[in-house]
């Protein structure tokens, strides 16, 4: 960047100069003769010729009826003359003055017209006898780097001549993706919001052009170039007052513009370097409600997410605006309620949807159809007091962080490895785990991740290169991918659907891919910028910027947003294998995440770092011959290999890394991408980050409101993680009183009436009436009441389910339709008000499992007792819990008392039977375990002593090989414990670990 020590000055009028300074100096020459001669020169012929101006006697009164002579006549045009000469004078001396003191817009004198332009364009080009002197220019200090910046001296030339100095594009590249489209009648806009136009018109701004010699770019300059008529500045002063710029200033005199600045512009503007956006228009869509008859049958519930009561419309084909300029127009509309599928989150053949199951195929769409393919689904009557989560309410990270608190909760839970849950060193910091539990929305980062995954395999399966993607969208029904509008694309694999003229990939929730899915990630540098007005999460791909992105205008709102991209590209589940560099922050976040974050001081050494692991990349694509890294990452899978690099730096670099920077991102064969805080003029993709957290990419037609991490956040995290890695770290068990329950030993093969399970994905098997939109609710009012042992207080109930609050009308509501559900023998009050389970009627497997641990530790022979036990245990704890529920798991500490007590169970069960030398048993036993907690090391080491006793090499090697790959998923970023590796060194000598991956 440029940096001088001159004061800032404002534009003046531009003017071309030579390429030789002498030609400059000739003209300045030339022109200030000009000068001398109006001046003085036009004074001295009247004088000379005519005398003065004024009469030499008083005239009499009746000159007036004088016959008119010769002499008469001329003294009327000599007369006429001397004012305007006079007139011409006082406009010389009003440009002069603003000249002199910088003024960008002289005051407009009365009648100026062309007596005025032609002053100011002699002045200007006396201008050029100094400015064809080597004079370091100054340039707006907004956009100055750090001390120590080298000036940098830039000339552009109008018109088609060439443009000389790296530091800035006189025309970027057309906007590729543009605003969204506004839906009447409706209260918000729909889609991407462009400069907040909600009429459906074409935007157009322009960048204010850097200094040429003395002369700066102007509003005056600005309306001549593209509206033909510099008068017209007002109109462009208009559009763009108080509007925030890059730099964080604000247009608020007309007369001061800096270099850099982004300027709206009337919709007749016209010219090479006007940049156009566009809105669509959507029509109001039709809404339907269909309310399906609940049977009070016996009915097993499981906490995957509930379908939230909502309206779907039904849009129609909007029309487009057609561009008033000369420059094309964009084709690419970002969030449209066209493009949004309107389906909601209900499976093909699900009981109660009332249609059949629609198989989409392949790129196609049937008429009727929302969006062009997908099943109808019928709406679910909104009934519950609470409906959970909600967008709008769970954004302690700011709008649309709810994929950005999905993985830092991911991230914790690996964090503590084999505990999963809080231990007692992170008893300070429940409230903030509390806050990320109800923020997250762990099922959508699923759904995104195992989307692209899936499709990564799909298009690998059938030899085709994946579609860049530019953004993306996520929305409770479907994902939404949009594609560059200049690559020609074929139809999708399906269950996807091309819509928008196939400029958009779209994957309805209902056909989301299920089960395990291995295929690489092959979008790592897609991450969340935000919410836009339709509520729809909004991810954009860093990576298919080309260069630096850039976000400037309030530093420290900026800040706060890069802090959460580069917090939410370290810990997501889509970016695996990519790593995150730092540099010049001022909080170290690498705790988050050791394996993806490093914390850099200097730009150089991180670029030397990341130049090094990326020279690996080119040399594999070339011995590969593929042409690009984003090809290799699903031609030949390899997450270590093909990871991305992602450099954050926290103020513009000079001119020189700015450059550096921009090749390496632009360089196919290294996966880079690259993001500054502050305004980096040369970068493709600039966005403005107002003091609201409402971000806006004008080149891309987005505006969003940001996510964003802020420094209390940040230090509240980093403590979180801390505790967690240290309770992770201690292996003593705490022991617990496990009370015996009367009736939680009886004969296991006959129902109950009301069975819960929590020993794995939570399950209320009732036989009352409820409501569908209810069953979600309830379930979690059961497992909390289940993991009490003595009841507990309605209000306290209440700040674990509701943590947002509720009325104690909603609260009694919500707890009554649960214990009409359950059975009003089942849950009931006690005379001191503590809500409780019936466990004479109720049984759950967790108070099962403790009785039979405790009972086996009474028998000489343990096998029977804990082999019932474990056979309670149906998987993972906890798993597909919805999103924004259970956030009380952080407080209660269930979540590690489960695991200790299973793993303890499976350890002990594995060792009675060898005694007995009972193989099958003890693997059955330990397999048991790991499913309920696969990074549980311990479990792993005596599997692996178990295949080294009973098998083969090749099943020790099996087995070390599931180790690692299972840790690398759910174990700590930090790697096996030394114990693990130790072991496998010693049972398999020169055993060949994989490289961790974070």
């Amino acid at each position: 960047m440029v940096k001088t020590g001159e004061p800032v000055r404002s534009a003046r009028l531009p003017q071309q100069r030579s390429a030789s300074p002498g030609a400059d100096r000739l003209k300045g020459f030339v022109a200030l003769l000009a000068i001398v001669a109006i001046v003085g020169g036009v004074p001295y012929v009247l004088l000379r010729f005519f005398g003065t101006p004024w009469p030499d006697q008083m005239p009499k009164w009746n000159v007036l009826f004088d016959e008119l002579d010769i002499r008469a006549v001329l003294g009327i045009f000599a007369f006429i003359i001397w004012v305007a000469w006079l007139h011409f004078v006082v406009c010389l001396l009003v440009e002069a003055v603003s000249e002199i003191r910088g003024h960008g817009l002289s005051p407009r004198i009365p009648l100026g017209g062309g007596s005025q332009t032609l002053a100011r364009r002699l002045i200007s080009t006396v201008v050029l006898i100094a400015g064809a002197a080597s004079v370091s220019l100054p340039v707006a200090s907004a956009v100055t780097t750090s001390p120590g910046t080298v000036p940098t001296s830039v000339s552009v030339v109008q018109g088609g001549e060439h443009e000389s100095g790296s530091s800035f594009r006189q025309t970027e590249q057309r906007s590729s993706v543009l605003s969204g489209s506004a839906q009447q009648g409706t209260k918000t806009t729909t889609g991407v919001r462009t400069n907040n136009d909600q009429k459906g018109q074409v935007v157009k701004y322009t960048e204010v052009r850097p200094p040429h010699g003395r002369n700066y770019d102007c509003l005056w300059d600005i309306a001549e170039r593209y509206l033909g008529e510099g008068r017209r500045y007002k109109e462009i002063y208009d559009l763009n007052k108080n509007k925030l710029q890059p730099d964080g200033r604000r247009l608020t005199n007309p007369d001061l513009i800096m270099p850099g600045w982004q300027v709206r512009l009337p919709a007749d503007a016209k010219g090479a370097g006007v940049h156009t956006v566009r809105v669509n228009i959507d029509q109001p869509g039709k809404t339907q409600e269909v309310k399906p008859t609940v049977k009070p049958t016996k009915t097993v519930t499981k906490t995957n997410p509930v379908v939230k009561p909502t309206k779907v419309a039904t849009p129609e084909q909007g029309g487009r605006w057609a561009e008033q300029g000369i420059e094309p127009g964009s084709g690419v509309t970002i969030g449209s309620v066209a493009g949004d599928p309107g389906a909601k989150n209900i499976k093909p053949g699900d009981p109660n949807t009332g249609t059949p199951a629609h198989d989409p195929k392949v790129g196609e769409s049937q008429p009727g159809d929302p969006a062009a393919g997908g099943t109808k689904v019928p709406e679910v009557v909104p009934v519950a007091a609470d409906q959970g989560f909600d967008l709008t309410q769970a954004g302690i990270y700011g709008f649309g962080g709810t994929l950005l608190a999905a993985g830092l909760a991911l991230a914790l839970k690996r964090r503590r490895g084999w505990a999963q849950g809080p231990g007692p060193k992170a008893a300070g910091h429940r409230q903030t785990e509390v806050g990320l539990r109800l923020a997250s929305d762990i099922p959508t980062a699923q759904f995104v991740d195992a989307a692209l995954r899936q499709l990564g395999a799909d298009m690998a399966k059938s030899q085709r290169p994946m579609p860049k993607v530019v953004a993306a969208l996520v929305t409770t029904s479907a994902l939404t991918l949009v594609l560059d509008p200049y690559e020609a694309q074929a139809a999708p694999p399906g269950p996807w659907q091309a819509i928008a003229e196939g400029t958009r990939w779209t994957l309805r929730r209902a056909y989301a891919p299920t089960g395990e899915i291995t295929a690489p990630a092959p979008y790592p540098t897609l991450v969340t910028i935000g919410q836009n007005a339709d509520g729809a999460t909004v991810l954009v791909d860093l990576d298919t910027a080309n260069g630096i992105v850039s976000f400037g205008g309030v530093n420290s709102a900026a800040r706060d947003v890069v802090g959460s991209l580069a917090v939410e590209l370290a810990t997501n589940l889509w970016s695996e294998g990519a790593h995150v560099s730092m540099v010049g922050f001022g909080d170290d976040l690498s705790s988050l995440a050791p394996g993806r974050l490093s914390y850099w001081v200097r730009l150089d050494a991180a670029l030397a770092e990341v130049s090094r692991r990326t020279d690996a990349q080119v040399q594999a694509c070339e011995r590969r011959n593929v042409a690009s890294v984003a090809e290799a990452r699903t031609a030949h899978p390899d997450s270590v290999l093909w990871g991305a690099e992602i450099i954050f730096v926290s103020a513009p670099p000079s001119a020189e890394e700015q450059d550096l920077l921009n090749r390496l991102a632009a360089d196919q064969k290294r996966g880079i991408a690259v993001v500054v805080v502050g305004d980096v003029m040369n970068s493709p993709w600039r966005f403005v980050v107002d003091e609201k957290n409402q971000a806006v990419c004008r080149l891309l037609g987005l505006e969003v409101e940001a996510h964003t991490v802020t420094p209390e956040q940040v230090s509240e995290l980093v403590a979180l993680f801390d505790a967690a890695e240290s309770d992770a770290l201690d292996k003593r068990r705490t022991e617990q009183n496990m009370p015996a329950y009367e009736f939680s030993t009886t004969d296991l093969s006959l129902p109950a009436p009301v069975e819960v399970d929590l020993l794995g994905p939570v399950e209320v098997d009732a036989r009352g009436p409820i409501d569908d939109g209810r069953v979600a609710l309830s379930t979690e009012i059961i497992a909390f009441l289940a993991s009490q042992d003595y009841g507990v207080h309605p209000n306290v109930l209440a700040g674990a389910i509701w943590p947002r609050g509720i009325s104690d009308e909603l609260r009694d509501s919500a707890l009554e339709h649960t214990r009409r559900w359950v059975g009003n023998d089942a849950m009931y009050a006690d005379e001191s008000g503590r809500w409780m389970l019936n466990r004479s009627i109720v049984r759950v497997d967790w108070d099962v499992f403790r009785t039979l641990a405790k009972q086996s530790t009474m028998q000489e022979d343990p096998r029977a007792a804990l082999s019932t036990a474990l056979s309670l245990v149906h998987g993972p704890a906890w798993a597909d819990i919805p999103a924004g529920r259970y956030s009380w798991l952080a407080a209660s500490g269930i979540e590690r008392r489960m695991v200790e007590a299973v793993v303890d169970a499976a350890l002990k069960l594995a060792e009675a039977s060898l005694t007995h030398n009972d193989g099958q048993t003890a693997r059955t036993a330990l397999q048991t375990g790991l499913s309920f907690s696969p990074a549980s090391e311990d479990l792993w080491r005596a599997t692996l002593r178990l295949a080294a006793h009973f098998g083969s090499t090749q099943d020790v090697t099996n087995v070390a090989t599931q180790l690692y790959a299972a840790l690398s998923k759910h174990g700590g970023p930090r790697g096996p414990e030394s114990e693990t590796d130790a072991l496998v060194d010693e049972l398999l000598p020169g055993y060949h670990r994989p490289a961790q991956v974070a």
